[in-house]
């Protein structure tokens, strides 16, 4: 708090209002992190279990708080699990940041509402005990609602964020002047309460910002209802009374009999719903069930088809409250969707088993024998030259490539192997392997690599070719030891997709202009930034194929070389050799080279012998790690090249980001967050509500997008930023210079791109966004 006065008058209301209150208290979230928070308050009337998280963002002078602050804020709670949340923010927001405080439901204190809070009189209407006694009319029920503090609304009309709206039975609020605290309650009259009943509740609950649930029912919930209402949080009523049918009339159905409330977890769910086997559930798919459903979505939505029955397909989920899977599968499959609740692992092994591909692998994975986990060398090789485990390994490469994955992540767990893709920049999960093959599997990666088989305890690199769906792949591949052994890493290089032209990397039209005048200029510098995996070697390689490499001697020294080019010279860097970028630079600059690249900066003695090459007729590329364009002088500066061969020897550094691009066959206009929102303002003065997105199909692997691209902010060297150099200018005066000379910053050239349907503005702030 702003000070311990105003901490212990906050305290002391809360208390007077039934709270408990924890000052300085500390959660554990779900990501396993551990948040603090300045104050907890909790409460529980029976009916509601309140707990509000209190932040506290103060500053002595004028300064308005920012949006990190609250972001920060959120994103605890978040993580916490706490959805009623209040910010003391001292003097007060700035106009982004309250716009974000509303949009998630933030309740705002700043010095003088607080102060009106604090100083105004309790509520008169206090709680009067726990909401638990039994009723004999659903009068008595709305009464005691009214006796606590809250006022009901029956048949009550709620809009939710998609726009759609909604009827909720009964819709009670109480506002104290702390928090308003809103219970949704539907009633469901059917003898049996299904799934789809407690699903499509909470549903609409979710997008209405209803998180206090309760449902009213008269009958028994099936155990995939009880499952799902246990994971929800959602409370009961048990109706003692059987009721026919609810009255045309908008009330509540006379006669109820409630008994006392409790929560799922007390009572009405103790009772778990059995689990099927995991060999039961990955046996008892129909091939029929199987056709309807591609394997890509089941993947996407953790969804095994099982069986069809009265026209409707059953599916095992790991969440059947997925409406937007539940919905997706049954536009797929055309027919009505009956879910059913199994375990992710469950669904996982299934859907490896039933499916072509990986049903292959596990088919291959089962023939070797069980007792592959030896350690002897001799016994390994043995076992790694045998037919399943080599074919087990072509087929995880082959459906890599099939995928259009970039990398394949081999990872040891304690009682598995875990198999990811990464695809389009992000890791998927793909399948599980039994641990017993881990060893063998790695071992045979390693021969293949020519790598130390029996070396398990340090890290180690290779490289191997292979042929997958009729392309020739170059696998890099990195080993690592962990704690449950060896995790590897396979890098696929396509050689169809090694020339590229600069055109087909994102240039705007004029950043290309502008980077291609500064591959013009016969000798200088020309560096590109940007994180690992940003794709600055694929920028490097398209702009040395726009060179021309006939009359020209490019060489090339790279650690690796990820591709083979005719008519350049490239050098692999061999560090048990003795190639290091230095040494190898400086060999270089004995062969008459004209066009030198340098795959990496990275340490201060190759960016002294880059720049001397530089200035001595060569055309030097490469790459460097910096947050942005402006960030690469300031790079070389830390690295100990003088300013004045900075600013002599570059001509112009480009920064890039990539981002994935909407799939172009399920793309659609959806209204955006108004978090981006306010950036894409902020940064096109354009106000907009509604961008294309992906909704997923078969074609992009149901994630909406398919491909990706880059963003880029090029900074040529004029001879003001020169100056500004020299002159010991900061960061941010040389980003403004560059920006009034018409460079267009990563964030802006990003949301250009949202604007035109090419990314999404999401994925824009995932890869480029900052708060200055």
């Amino acid at each position: 708090m702003h000070n311990t006065e105003d901490a212990e008058r906050l305290a002391k209301r809360l208390r007077s209002q039934s709270y408990e209150v924890e000052q300085n208290a500390a959660l554990k979230g779900r990501s396993g992190a551990e948040h603090s928070f300045d104050m907890l308050a909790r409460k529980s009337d029976g009916l509601v279990d309140q707990v509000v998280a209190v932040g506290v963002a103060a500053y002595d002078d004028d300064q308005e708080i920012t949006l990190g602050e609250v972001f920060t804020f959120d994103d605890r709670c978040y993580d916490c699990g706490i959805h009623d949340k209040v910010l003391i923010a001292f003097p007060r927001l700035d106009s982004v940041a309250a716009r974000f405080a509303q949009s998630q439901r933030i309740k705002v204190f700043d010095k003088e509402s607080l102060e009106a809070f604090l100083a105004s009189p309790a509520p008169i209407t206090q709680l009067k005990g726990s909401i638990s006694a039994r009723f004999g009319t659903n009068l008595e029920f709305l009464q005691s609602l009214q006796d606590s503090g809250y006022r009901v609304e029956k048949r009550a009309k709620v809009k939710g964020k998609s726009g759609a709206e909604y009827v909720v039975d009964i819709l009670a609020e109480r506002d104290e002047g702390f928090m308003v605290e809103r219970v949704g309650m539907d009633v469901i009259t059917d003898s049996e309460v299904s799934l789809n009943q407690v699903s499509l509740f909470d549903s609409k609950a979710y997008d209405a910002g209803i998180y206090e649930k309760v449902l009213l029912a008269s009958g028994e919930l099936t155990s995939e209802a009880r499952q799902f209402a246990q994971q929800q949080r959602i409370k009961l009523i048990k109706l003692g009374g059987q009721v026919e049918g609810r009255p045309a009339k908008e009330e509540v159905p006379q006669g109820l009999q409630a008994s006392t409330i409790q929560t799922v977890v007390e009572q009405l769910l103790a009772k778990r719903p059995e689990a099927a086997e995991a060999k039961v559930l990955k046996r008892a798919a129909q091939p029929e069930a199987l056709q309807l459903i591609p394997e890509a979505m089941a993947r996407r939505f953790n969804a095994m088809p099982v069986a069809i029955s009265d026209n409707a397909l059953q599916v095992a989920m790991a969440n059947p409250a997925d409406i937007f899977a539940l919905q997706a599968l049954a536009l797929q499959s055309k027919m009505r969707i009956k879910p059913v609740a199994a375990s992710e692992k469950e669904i996982q092994e299934a859907i490896d088993f039933n499916y072509k591909g990986f049903g292959q692998i596990e088919e291959q994975v089962s023939r070797i024998a069980a007792d592959t986990e030896e350690t002897d060398v001799e016994d390994l090789i043995q076992a790694t030259a045998d037919a399943p485990v080599a074919s087990a390994l072509r087929l995880i490469i082959d459906e890599a490539v099939k995928a259009r994955a970039s990398d394949i992540h081999i990872e040891p767990e304690e009682n598995r192997s875990r198999i990811r893709y990464r695809i389009d920049g992000a890791l998927q999960d793909i399948m599980s392997l039994p641990s017993r093959i881990h060893l063998p599997l790695i071992s045979r990666i390693k021969i293949m690599a020519d790598m130390n088989i029996a070396d398990r305890v340090r890290p180690q690199d290779g490289q191997f070719s292979t042929e997958a769906k009729g392309r020739f792949i170059d696998v890099r591949v990195a080993t690592s030891p962990t704690v449950h052994g060896e995790m590897t890493v396979l890098r696929l290089l396509d050689k169809a997709l090694a020339i590229i032209d600069l055109a087909q990397l994102g240039f705007s039209p004029a950043a290309l202009a502008k980077y291609e005048d500064m591959l013009k200029v016969p000798f200088g510098m020309i560096l590109i930034s940007g994180p690992t995996g940003a794709g600055k070697t694929t920028t490097l390689y398209a702009s040395v194929n726009k060179l021309d490499n006939k009359s020209r001697n490019i060489i090339t020294i790279e650690d690796p070389a990820e591709y083979r080019f005719e008519n350049i010279n490239q050098i692999q860097v061999n560090v048990k050799a003795g190639v290091t970028f230095a040494t190898g630079l400086r060999a270089i600059l004995r062969l008459d080279p004209d066009v030198i690249l340098v795959g990496e900066i990275r340490d201060a003695e190759t960016a002294r012998i880059a720049v001397q090459s530089a200035l001595t007729g060569h055309l030097v590329l490469s790459s460097i790690h910096a947050n942005d364009a402006v960030g690469v002088p300031f790079r070389l500066l830390d690295l100990g090249v003088e300013r004045f061969l900075v600013s002599s020897a570059v001509i112009g550094v480009a920064a890039q980001r990539m981002v994935r691009r909407i799939c172009p066959h399920c793309s659609t206009n959806k209204e955006a967050s108004l978090m981006e929102q306010l950036a894409y303002s902020n940064e096109t003065g354009e106000s907009r509500a509604q961008f294309l997105y992906g909704t997923g199909c078969e074609l992009c692997s149901y994630t909406g997008y398919r491909g990706r691209t880059g963003i880029f902010e090029v900074m040529p060297l004029s001879d003001n930023i020169r100056m500004q150099i020299l002159n010991h200018a900061s960061s941010s005066e040389i980003r403004q210079q560059a920006i009034e000379e018409g460079m267009v910053p990563l964030i802006r050239d990003g949301m250009l791109k949202a604007k035109a349907g090419i990314t999404t503005p999401s994925e824009v702030l995932r890869n480029a966004y900052f708060i200055e």
